[in-house]
């Protein structure tokens, strides 16, 4: 990597490994994962912590992320002036069905997580603001792929991509997937068994702008031994309720 990487590429990439586990990293661990001169990972390393882009711990003297790319990052959120609107409505859907309800967007052709509520939680189901999301597994990436546009681009995507296992249910056939994305948008909303996780099931709902065309997804996460066949009704109904709440503060 060191030698087709400019000056700038070599920090950006420096920037990206702190978002992957474990987060902290000496200039050592970071040589070696990015394969990038020790002597110019101490460089970058120097003028991001001037900045505070990142931060030093006393504890085990790694680098991790510090304020200022946290408070860069944040403006992400908030340049949608209706992102507290649309929290506000992720916060009700998590009271009333009692679960894990998270907000996902599709953002140049990656699937984000935006948020996830904490008003409820009975067991810790979500995930870390920012996190992005495979296109095969998962109430998110399934609910989203399903409904891009258009089809042959899509086909194009599906095809060219490689499709990770995460456990025995994970679709990793492009022809399944391509099927599995054609069921989704016949019923309107994706199920995750198990895809992801062994014994979470997940449920999305797209979420569209006013062109019509995918904006992102609402989706809720639970202990599968715990939903009902009544329960995975009511759980779609409101779920399908707020996405329409919510594509009204989407432009």
């Amino acid at each position: 990597m060191d030698s087709k990487l400019t000056a700038i590429g070599k920090m950006i990439e420096v920037m990206k490994a702190f978002s992957h586990p474990p987060y902290a990293y000496s200039a050592q661990e970071l040589s070696a994962k990015l394969k990038i001169n020790r002597t110019t990972i101490h460089r970058i390393l120097a003028e991001l912590e001037r900045e505070i882009f990142v931060v030093q711990r006393v504890s085990d003297k790694k680098y991790t992320v510090g304020p200022s790319m946290y408070h860069i990052g944040s403006k992400y959120l908030y340049r949608n002036r209706n992102f507290l609107e649309i929290r506000s409505i992720v916060d009700l859907i998590a009271v009333q069905t009692k679960q894990n309800v998270g907000y996902t967007v599709l953002e140049n052709g990656k699937i984000i997580n935006l948020y996830e509520s904490e008003a409820v939680m009975p067991v810790r189901i979500t995930y870390q603001y920012g996190s992005f999301f495979p296109i095969n597994r998962g109430a998110y990436g399934k609910t989203i792929m399903a409904f891009y546009k258009p089809i042959e681009e899509l086909e194009s995507i599906v095809r060219g991509t490689l499709l990770e296992k995460a456990t025995h249910n994970t679709i990793i056939d492009p022809e399944l997937l391509l099927k599995e994305y054609a069921k989704i948008r016949e019923q309107g909303y994706a199920i995750s068994d198990e895809e992801n996780l062994m014994g979470a099931l997940g449920i999305g709902v797209p979420i569209f702008n006013t062109e019509g065309k995918i904006y992102g997804c609402i989706a809720l996460a639970a202990v599968k031994n715990t939903i009902r066949t009544d329960d995975l009704e009511f759980y779609i109904d409101i779920l399908k309720k707020g996405a329409k709440e919510i594509q009204k503060y989407i432009y």
